[in-house]
């Protein structure tokens, strides 16, 4: 049976324009986008997707930063889909992904915020636990 995975093209994406590229360097790699919808990500849908760094000192900013436009989160099916998607996505910091990778290729110059909170254009489930968790946030 396929693995079920959870993926979010975040708003520095989609401001740049490059929502329907990542999709497609997604379906390339052989994962399908089972449920797909663009959405304005809600504070409360925020904390609960990154319940896990609340009382860190980049919470808040990655709150605000997840909040602050229009993003597309899907669910993607595959073998080994958790794994598959984190190698396409690449490093967190995309000064160190990997050429190939989203992050790797897509990364802007500038990747903080004036918060200082990290662009990196995608995320992705890195567990089925956290995998099961994001998608019962959006479906």
């Amino acid at each position: 049976m396929p693995e079920q995975t959870f993926c979010m093209i975040k708003p520095d994406a989609a401001a740049r324009g490059l929502t329907q590229e990542i999709k497609n360097r997604i379906e390339k790699s052989g994962l399908k986008i089972s449920k797909s919808k663009e959405l304005m990500m809600s504070r409360s849908q925020a904390e609960k997707i990154y319940a896990v760094h609340k009382g860190k000192d980049f919470y808040d900013g990655l709150v605000d930063f997840i909040t602050s436009g229009p993003l597309t989160v899907m669910m993607l099916e595959g073998d080994n889909a958790i794994l598959r998607l984190r190698q396409l996505m690449g490093e967190t910091d995309p000064r160190k992904a990997a050429p190939g990778t989203i992050r790797g290729d897509l990364r802007e110059d500038n990747i903080f915020t004036e918060k200082g909170t990290m662009k990196n254009l995608i995320h992705g489930s890195d567990s089925p636990e956290s995998a099961k968790n994001e998608i019962s946030i959006f479906f």
